[in-house]
């Protein structure tokens, strides 16, 4: 699998969150982010994907994803078929936030397809070996055009803290973290499994 990787420039978050980049807000005391990608998880295998995961973090992992109010009720019946930990981290009258703790490679391939079934209803997803990671606050979006004061998920880095983020368009894995083992590329390439290849690229 050939995929690229490469910092992002800060000018694609910091002025976030907003409609057209990034749907949530990021501290101030990020030190790294990085992108790794064109990853389409539809056409990769699971156990490929497990094995992605399991090489940039160590269980257990929370994925926080939203649901349509429309899906929340099937997504919820398979997530207790599946005997998935899980609650509602955050609600409004159109969506849920879910988060969802798992604890070893079995789970996580449980809930790998229902993470590609959400996405393409147009949601996407966080995860984080870091629970203390999200929180739920008001911040201002689009604030340069149509500013609008929204409830919004918050990245947090007062702890260490590493959060990957995939959107809805399943272009690849952002990777937001204040730790050191994400300060150069070449580190990361090491812990990736030997399947992927992967080659430094420069972000507009």
């Amino acid at each position: 699998m050939d995929l690229t990787i490469g910092f992002l420039p800060k000018k694609y978050f910091i002025d976030g969150p907003s409609t057209g980049l990034y749907p949530f807000f990021v501290s101030e005391k990020l030190l790294y982010a990085l992108s790794i990608g064109e990853m389409y998880y539809p056409g990769i295998p699971d156990e490929q994907l497990v094995l992605f995961t399991e090489s940039l973090a160590q269980y257990p992992l929370y994925y926080l994803f939203e649901a349509r109010e429309s899906a929340f009720e099937e997504i919820e019946q398979q997530l207790s078929k599946d005997k998935l930990t899980f609650e509602v981290f955050y609600s409004t009258l159109e969506s849920s936030h879910l988060l969802v703790t798992v604890f070893n490679r079995s789970e996580l391939a449980h809930l790998i397809p229902t993470l590609i079934w959400q996405h393409n209803d147009y949601m996407s997803t966080f995860w984080s070996p870091h629970k203390h990671a999200f929180t739920i606050e008001k911040k201002i979006w689009d604030a340069k055009e149509y500013p609008e004061i929204s409830d919004t998920i918050c990245i947090n880095f007062n702890q260490p803290t590493t959060v990957f983020w995939f959107g809805h368009d399943f272009h690849g894995t952002d990777i937001f973290s204040n730790e050191e083992k994400y300060a150069k590329l070449d580190e990361v390439q090491k812990r990736l499994p030997s399947f992927i290849k992967t080659e430094v690229i420069e972000f507009g």
